[in-house]
């Protein structure tokens, strides 16, 4: 995201717990909060940990302990990040329970990766604040199979390659949404 915005000729700085894998660029290690309220940023594009409150996990908080307890943690992790003073913000989740139960922000805007020139299908929610909606760039036609449409990051029978567990890799936003971004909200 921070690479495409910056070979737009704008000045963005990624920041993350974790060093960044890409040398180009300015990157902040450690907690957003401490940057995000002590700057005077033009717009925030936000990618908070999706593993208490995507869909594809809720289901655990009833069977292990602690994990319920998480999930509002997180909640209130996204209402911190949604109350910064920026103007203009986009915080980006896969589907998940920030929809039903953050009812102070505004419905997500769904993206697909397939509409943005990937072969990849992402079910992402982008919740903007003085953002217009991201508009889709090309579509990648998936292949048929048992007359059901299947991406390259899917297995003939629907699975995700990348399967459960694999939290970073299947984190990464898809440059084809990351340069969409870069090319309509940096304008």
């Amino acid at each position: 995201m921070r690479d495409c915005f910056n070979a737009m000729g704008h000045d963005a700085v990624s920041c993350d717990l974790l060093p960044s894998e890409s040398p180009h660029g300015v990157h902040y290690q450690g907690d957003v909060l401490d940057v995000l309220y002590n700057n005077d940023w033009d717009i925030a594009i936000l990618h908070p940990p999706c593993t208490y409150l995507a869909s594809s996990g809720l289901h655990w908080n009833n069977k292990v302990p602690g994990r319920a307890e998480k999930t509002e943690e997180a909640l209130k992790f996204i209402t911190k990040l949604w109350e910064a003073p920026v103007e203009k913000m986009c915080i980006e989740n896969p589907v998940g329970c920030i929809n039903t139960r953050l009812d102070f922000m505004p419905k997500p805007q769904y993206v697909q990766p397939y509409n943005y020139e990937e072969d990849a299908s992402k079910k992402t929610g982008l919740w903007l604040r003085g953002l217009a909606p991201l508009q889709p760039t090309g579509y990648v036609e998936p292949r048929i199979v048992n007359g059901k449409p299947r991406w390259g990051n899917q297995g003939d029978t629907g699975y995700d390659k990348f399967g459960g567990g694999q939290g970073k890799e299947r984190s990464i936003t898809f440059f084809g949404i990351a340069a969409a971004m870069a090319d309509q909200w940096g304008s």
